[in-house]
């Protein structure tokens, strides 16, 4: 798996795309990346779609990895 977003866990990963297939963990590292970078949702949505993940679970994803990200660290 290419390297994830300090904020997002191999084993979130794993998760989140365990319950929406037909994700595969990488699909959700990229989806954070893009996410980190440009902070838009849409685009990072638009990516999930063309990856199989129905709108749903799209957008579920992608607020999830928002949650992760704005989650302060100590």
């Amino acid at each position: 798996m290419r390297r994830s977003p300090a904020w997002l866990s191999d084993d979130m990963a794993l998760a989140l795309a365990a319950i929406s297939p037909p994700l595969r963990a990488q699909d959700v590292a990229q989806a954070a990346r893009d996410l980190t970078s440009c902070a838009a949702p849409a685009p990072v949505i638009r990516h999930l779609l063309k990856r199989g993940a129905d709108l749903r679970r799209a957008r579920m994803v992608v607020e999830a990895l928002g949650a992760l990200r704005d989650i302060p660290t100590a």
